[in-house]
């Protein structure tokens, strides 16, 4: 009788299943010879025939199927027409955002024009002199703002170019293709052409689209002090150490969006809190627009969490006030009067660094102005009478920016703007238990990526860009109720 001998490495791979295999293995199969007799007496055994085993083998092996050229040349054809749809789309909403833009924007004939005429007023020799010190900072700034938005104009129409061009090639390169489908190596040609036009393509709308969203942007930071430093204010609401903790988190998240947006951060005021964090902190930010992009961070934010502080890890709510007010200049500020009988003035010592001057000498200074209940705390001067200085003109700063944002004609209208950073009065919530999500409660922007918006980078500039799309909406809303109601 003729027996079937079979290695044990082709048992393992052809085995219907893995219990088979390690039958068929642990029968005894350990050496060349052992091997041999053990798989001979079982499959004397069992009798099998060679055509029996044969066919065992391509139930086994399935043969993979095969796609017939035509098939695969209609998926590739597919493919390629969704892409050029998506591109389609692509440009036509950067497009349209970009034509907005340039509607809102004088021509680029006309800003080259002011350009050159405030290089032509700085290139003269008595521009500079310090009796002409005003003039030198207003046209400074121009020609950097000018500048820039040249710059900016330029770059979009290359984009724009580039992206419409690029299309157009594509388009024309699909439609070659379908009609040299035969001549495999102009196939392979051409689809490596359409790639790279593809990603020219892309790349160049995908730019445009970005840098037209962020100039969308900044024409709604048109607000008389929107282009001025801010400083920003954190405090710790309801919540102890949780509220302490919460403070620090927020620290963190404005200092990285600012780095994130290219402003520059100085701490001017810290204070820790008993356990962690901290229990109010102080910040300046300096750059274009500055004040414009933070006015909307004003207000009561509430986190929700496992608190770590908790010995029995449940969960927390907690809250924390954020403020932020304007750094104007002097000329700005000095048509402000306030009467001394609506001012509560309070010395102290400053500490820190400074030597026995800050130590011992109470040079720090705290005003609060009693109508609104405001207060503006300076320990950045060595003297008491700069700090008083410096603490008075903030707060009129805020005043001020108070009266327009509430649209008041006298800052004496002002009334009990404090923020309130408890239950009720929260702008936004971060909740990370039992699910993730932040929410602005007022322009409903919401997202689950919670780790993204506190690390202050893309996540948080979409909440900043819904809020100023929110207050564009609603001040255009009011404005037409006030001409319908005239």
């Amino acid at each position: 009788m003729r027996s079937l001998v079979v290695p044990s490495v082709v048992i393992v791979l052809l085995a219907a299943n893995i219990d088979q295999a390690s039958s068929l293995l642990s029968s005894g199969c350990n050496t060349s010879q052992h091997r041999r007799r053990s798989c001979h007496h079982h499959y004397t055994a069992t009798k099998p025939s060679t055509l029996s085993f044969q066919k065992q083998i391509n139930n086994i092996i399935t043969p993979i199927p095969r796609t017939s050229s035509s098939s695969l040349t209609k998926l590739r054809a597919t493919t390629k027409e969704t892409d050029l749809t998506s591109l389609r789309k692509l440009l036509t909403t950067a497009t349209s955002i970009h034509n907005k833009n340039l509607a809102s924007t004088p021509p680029l004939s006309q800003i080259s024009s002011r350009l050159h005429d405030l290089e032509v007023e700085s290139s003269n020799p008595s521009f500079w002199d310090s009796s002409n010190s005003a003039r030198n900072d207003v046209v400074t700034k121009e020609i950097g703002r000018y500048s820039r938005l040249k710059e900016e104009m330029v770059l979009w129409e290359k984009l724009r170019k580039d992206a419409t061009e690029a299309l157009e090639l594509l388009e024309e390169l699909m439609n070659n293709q379908k009609s040299d489908d035969d001549n495999n190596n102009s196939e392979n040609d051409n689809e490596e052409m359409i790639l790279l036009t593809q990603e020219e393509c892309q790349s160049s709308a995908q730019q445009l689209l970005l840098l037209s969203q962020k100039y969308e942007l900044s024409t709604l930071l048109s607000g008389p002090y929107d282009d001025s430093p801010c400083r920003i204010l954190l405090t710790a609401g309801a919540g102890g150490t949780e509220a302490c903790d919460w403070v620090a988190m927020l620290y963190r998240m404005y200092v990285r969006h600012a780095t994130y947006m290219d402003y520059t951060i100085k701490v001017v005021d810290e204070s820790a809190g008993d356990v962690v964090g901290y229990k109010s902190v102080e910040l300046q930010i300096d750059g274009p627009n500055a004040y414009g992009w933070f006015k909307g961070e004003k207000g009561a934010h509430r986190l929700v969490r496992l608190s770590p502080f908790n010995a029995n890890n449940k969960r927390q709510t907690t809250f924390a006030g954020v403020d932020v007010v304007p750094v104007l200049e002097e000329e700005t500020i000095q048509s402000v009067d306030i009467p001394e009988k609506e001012l509560e003035i309070t010395t102290m010592r400053s500490g820190g660094k400074g030597g026995q001057n800050v130590n011992k000498v109470e040079t720090g200074v705290r005003i609060k102005h009693l109508p609104s209940g405001i207060a503006v705390k300076c320990t950045e001067q060595r003297t008491q009478l700069m700090n008083k200085n410096l603490a008075m003109n903030r707060l009129k700063a805020q005043l001020l920016a108070i009266a327009q944002e509430q649209r008041l004609q006298d800052i004496n209208a002002i009334r009990g703007d404090v923020v309130e950073a408890s239950w009720g009065a929260q702008i936004r919530n971060y909740v990370m238990q039992p699910y993730k999500m932040v929410k602005d409660g007022r322009s409903e922007w919401e997202t689950s990526d919670v780790d993204g918006v506190l690390d202050g980078g893309a996540a948080l500039e979409e909440f900043v860009g819904a809020w100023l799309r929110w207050m564009r909406a609603k001040e255009e809303k009011e404005r037409e109720e006030l001409e319908m109601a005239a």
